[in-house]
């Protein structure tokens, strides 16, 4: 088995390089293309639901974290101990 590997300046040299490499007869199955996404050339929907997920996540966490604080300064005796660390 032989390993072969380029670099090109951009995805659709590459994507050039990957069909004339078909066209001699050598199997897709073979051939890999690794490249960045720096043009948003593909979008994928886990990335979309990662972000959306991610922006639940802070609002609920921050909700939280809220409410947590607002109980202890409402617990008499240890409510105003925490009011002060703040300061």
């Amino acid at each position: 088995m032989q390993t072969i590997t380029a670099l090109f300046d951009d995805y659709d040299d590459a994507a050039d390089a990957v069909g004339e490499l078909e066209s001699m007869g050598v199997p897709p199955s073979d051939l890999s293309i690794i490249a960045n996404n720096a043009d948003g050339r593909h979008s994928s929907a886990a990335a979309e639901d990662a972000a959306s997920g991610a922006g639940i996540g802070a609002v609920v966490g921050g909700a939280g974290g809220l409410a947590t604080g607002l109980g202890a300064i409402a617990i008499p005796g240890v409510g105003p101990v925490v009011a002060a660390g703040w300061l």
